[in-house]
């Protein structure tokens, strides 16, 4: 007997689901940025735009550039050790660790060219690599007894497009030639029995009162990083201005595997379990542009604006799969079935950024810093990539983007505090917000609390940090019509630096 259920798909799908496509999901990824750095820069939160004179706030305000009066040159290495719980359906929550190394460095050269406080005091070069996001995570979920079956989505994918899903054409050599990539997952059903066909329809191979725990693990990594070459100067020891180009890497890596296994059967069910692997990567790479001032009102008061261009994305994204099955009839063991490779090129276009901040400094005791940065999530552009009669293949994308998202306020605030003479404490913390509107994807935002020490000797310093980052997915679906994932990531982060001025 057929297994048939009405599946009402009314919740939306966020960025950690598993499905192949280009979408606005992926465009938020690759549009957001959490700032890191060095240990001083990340233990005050990112709060730089009006203090510069750290390497990692050239990519936030390049004005900050224009602080420094010595070369400076600094290595950062870091480790990041993540924690995800995952809750389906509010079943069996879970919890999964992945840890990974990082590293920022980079090197300023100021050319001095007076000590007064008149005209133009110096021009300074600057050249190195911070870490704009990383994407290194690991999830677990599990969904206990249930009556919904991955494969009930398959089925009436197939069967509102049955002259689509010809029987020849999936069991043909170049059968995933055949097929958009978004559909591979019916023709792997097709091609190990899990989806078959008979007079009526395509029917899948578990029946009505079947019941399947299902199983989910996901893990990423890789991270977006920036190449920065940065030009600025100091005017009067009053006005310093700044210009970044960022030169932006991605590379990102995904695998996902979902199981189901067959734990309660009615009378003629045959399967026992199916196990369904995905594996998705994104390279690419693009440029942007950054351009900032910072005003000294007094030996004690800064203020800092900057803008950044949007960054102007070429991706690639690579896709295959594998599925395989158990039957209790079979008295052989069947190689799973494996798609090809597929390989997709598309373009983003993400949002302009807008950076507002302000700094004040007390003397050699200390200072107190904060940036707001605004990003209009809705502005985001995506492209196909080959320039071909496609071009316009995500206008409903872009569409999507512009009602789902909406602008975000980022919110970073430090403290640097010197109890004795070369010696530092500091605090920080940073808000980011949703891309998501409301009605579309929840809430999801981001905390980061850090705290961090410093030491500063001679032509020597060497500074510590540790970031404590909180953040959530909202809610999400694994297919159409599947209940609920919601997760929660925990991220601990240790970092050093250090740093020789010459």
């Amino acid at each position: 007997m057929k297994r048939i259920l009405c599946i009402a798909a009314a919740t939306i799908t966020l960025s950690t689901t598993i499905s192949f496509a280009q979408d606005r999901n992926d465009a938020v990824r690759w549009s957001q940025n959490f700032y890191d750095g060095t240990a001083r820069f990340s233990s005050m939160g990112g709060a730089f735009g009006a203090l510069g004179g750290d390497f990692a706030s050239l990519s936030v305000n390049p004005a900050g550039i224009g602080v420094y009066r010595t070369a400076e040159f600094s290595f950062t290495p870091s480790y990041l050790g993540t924690n995800t719980k995952s809750s389906f359906t509010n079943q069996s929550l879970e919890s999964r660790n992945k840890s990974r190394g990082d590293f920022n460095c980079g090197y300023v050269q100021p050319f001095i060219f007076r000590n007064d406080n008149e005209g133009l005091i110096s021009i300074n070069f600057g050249l190195g690599y911070n870490t704009m996001h990383d994407y290194g995570y690991s999830a677990f979920a599990y969904n206990k007894s249930s009556q919904n079956s991955r494969l009930d989505a398959i089925r009436d994918k197939m069967e509102n497009s049955w002259e689509y899903f010809d029987p020849a054409k999936m069991e043909s050599s170049n059968r995933y030639n055949n097929f958009r990539a978004g559909d591979w997952d019916a023709v792997l059903a097709w091609n190990s029995k899990l989806v078959r066909e008979d007079s009526v329809g395509f029917y899948n191979a578990l029946n009505n009162g079947d019941i399947v725990d299902q199983r989910r693990l996901v893990e990423t990594k890789g991270r977006n990083s920036e190449l920065v070459f940065s030009f600025g100067g100091n005017y009067a020891n009053t006005l310093y201005f700044g210009l970044t180009l960022g030169i932006q890497d991605i590379d990102y890596k995904r695998q996902s595997v979902y199981m189901e296994d067959v734990v309660h059967t009615t009378e003629g069910t045959d399967l026992v379990w199916f196990d369904y692997r995905e594996y998705f990567e994104t390279k690419g790479s693009g440029v942007n542009l950054k351009l900032g001032l910072l005003y000294r009102v007094n030996d004690n008061l800064r203020f800092g604006l900057a803008v950044h261009t949007p960054t102007w994305l070429n991706l690639t994204d690579y896709y295959k799969a594998s599925l395989q099955s158990e039957f209790e009839s079979d008295t052989q063991y069947y190689a799973p079935d494996e798609t090809v490779w597929n390989e997709f090129d598309y373009k983003v276009s993400t949002p302009a950024r807008y950076n507002l901040s302000a700094a004040y400094l007390l003397s050699n005791i200390g200072a107190v810093s904060m940036d707001y940065e605004y990003v209009d999530y809705s502005t985001i552009k995506m492209k196909d990539g080959s320039e071909s009669i496609y071009e316009d293949s995500f206008d409903g994308e872009n569409d999507l983007i512009k009602k789902e998202f909406k602008g975000a306020s980022n919110i970073r605030l430090g403290l640097e505090v010197k109890p004795v003479a070369n010696f530092a404490i500091r605090a920080g913390y940073a808000f980011y917000g949703s891309p998501y509107k409301k009605s579309a994807g929840g809430n999801p935002t981001r905390q980061i609390y850090s705290f961090g020490l410093g030491y500063r000797i001679d032509g020597f310093f060497i500074d510590a940090a540790y970031k404590y980052l909180t953040s959530k997915s909202g809610l999400y679906t694994v297919y159409d019509g599947s209940n609920t994932v919601s997760e929660k990531y925990i991220t601990n982060q240790f970092a050093l630096t250090f740093g020789f001025r010459f």
